[in-house]
């Protein structure tokens, strides 16, 4: 396995076992999903709505709801009200959540996909 594979892999389970011991308990691999949705809106300049987030989940609405609410009370995310229908309420990711991947996987990584 070439050398940066093996970085790459490794800062994976580094971010893997940093956000297991930083999340809340009862996480599980939708919370991983959630983020990581979250987070590439972030890098992409969109907004992503609750429902968007749930729509693109495989797990039901009611569970999908329950872990967003979970990482809105541990704030890694924040709500804030749509532009044109304030019944639409997009999804940020916090400065808590950058700054956990922005530190493990160096702060140029993300900005530069901003």
């Amino acid at each position: 396995m070439r050398k940066v594979h093996s970085q790459n892999i490794n800062k994976l389970i580094e971010l893997r076992e940093l956000l297991n011991q930083q999340l809340y308990s009862g996480h599980s691999l939708i919370t991983y999903d959630l983020i990581l949705d979250v987070l590439k809106a972030h890098l992409e300049g969109k907004n992503l709505t609750i429902k968007e987030l749930c729509a693109g989940s495989i797990r039901s609405t009611l569970n999908t709801r329950k872990h967003i609410n979970l990482l809105i009370d541990d704030g890694w995310i924040v709500l804030s009200n749509g532009v044109h229908d304030k019944r639409h309420r997009i999804v940020n990711a916090t400065d808590k959540l950058i700054d956990l991947v922005d530190g493990l996987l160096g702060s140029s990584t993300i900005d530069h996909l901003k």
